[in-house]
């Protein structure tokens, strides 16, 4: 019973996030000054869900918990830049804005109002948020991140202890042509089958498969002459084609492969074996790892520092209260 009653808990703090006309009463935590109360959390699990960052966690608790800190980390971070006077005009908010739009919303604004009038947000609350988070980025840049530098030593050690991380995994390229079926009711279009013998005939007689993919594919790719370059075809291809590709030589083509009505023709052009990357050929990979990993340690750092310097109490999860 008790598990329940969290559980209808952590489901009206998402109701509270999705529809602020819900109102959920209480304190999560004081930061300073400030205040975080349960439904600002219930905003911020709103948030994380609609960005498919919540996960499929089941402890309520947990997450609860880790929301809570997150926004704790925020308010620090937001109450810093205040006393260093860091804040952005109204045109780059503006900027940010009609970037997040275009990638988010379809270049809209009516796709973005319909959303904040499903969860209850005025525009000008939503804006602020996006102010505070292009303050959170900016801040974390300039005190964290730009002075983190990936020393050779670093990089070094990086790469002989994790040197299973730097394989290059086969690769193959190959060349398609996907026949699409004749519409329904039209029964002069020639079929799948038919079309596919015209194709091997035209290829015995030395056409060009490049030529013949223009002409006849229905791939994404047939613009490009039908090439697939450097492909895992077990990640790019249903199982079928996969399986067909890995039974080919280099050099050869398929026989005719039903795909549902669909029919599959590939050549396999080019194939290259798994191997372990030299420290040269996986210098810019070896560089993002040892940076992101000492910015995350400079970051943690950061924030205990800025802890140490607050007076944060944490409220207890609501119904243990």
């Amino acid at each position: 019973m008790r598990a329940m009653k969290t559980g209808l808990l952590f489901l009206a703090l998402l109701a509270g996030a999705c529809a602020h006309g819900v109102v959920l009463d209480g304190l999560a935590a004081k930061v300073n000054d400030a205040v975080i109360t349960v439904d600002d959390v219930g905003t911020a699990l709103g948030d994380l869900r609609r960005a498919g960052r919540l996960g499929s966690e089941t402890d309520f608790k947990t997450v609860y918990s880790n929301t809570v800190e997150h926004l704790v980390e925020r308010r620090l971070i937001l109450q810093l830049a205040a006393e260093k006077k860091v804040t952005f005009p109204e045109w780059a908010v503006d900027n940010r804005i009609r970037e997040i739009v275009k990638e988010k919303f379809d270049d809209d604004m009516n796709k973005l109002n319909a959303m904040l009038t499903q969860i209850k947000t005025p525009l000008t609350e939503w804006r602020n948020m996006i102010r505070d988070d292009m303050i959170v980025t900016a801040m974390r840049q300039q005190m964290v991140e730009k002075y983190v530098t990936a020393t050779p030593a670093d990089m070094a050690r990086e790469y002989r202890e994790n040197r299973a991380l730097y394989r290059q995994g086969s690769k193959t390229t190959v060349s398609v042509i996907l026949l699409k079926p004749a519409d329904a009711g039209d029964k002069k279009a020639p079929s799948v089958s038919t079309r596919g013998e015209e194709i091997f005939a035209r290829l015995e007689k030395g056409d060009n498969f490049a030529d013949l993919a223009r002409q006849f594919s229905a791939d994404s790719h047939a613009k490009d002459g039908g090439v697939w370059k450097d492909v895992n075809p077990q990640e790019a291809f249903r199982p079928e084609i996969a399986q067909t590709i890995a039974a080919l030589k280099v050099g050869q083509v398929s026989k005719l492969v039903d795909l549902d009505g669909w029919g599959f023709i590939v050549r396999k052009d080019a194939e290259s074996s798994a191997k372990e990357l030299t420290f040269a050929e996986a210098y810019d990979e070896i560089e993002s790892n040892v940076k992101k990993r000492l910015g995350q340690e400079a970051y943690k750092a950061w924030i205990q520092r800025l802890r140490d310097a607050a007076f944060i109490k944490i409220y207890p999860f609501p119904e243990d209260k």
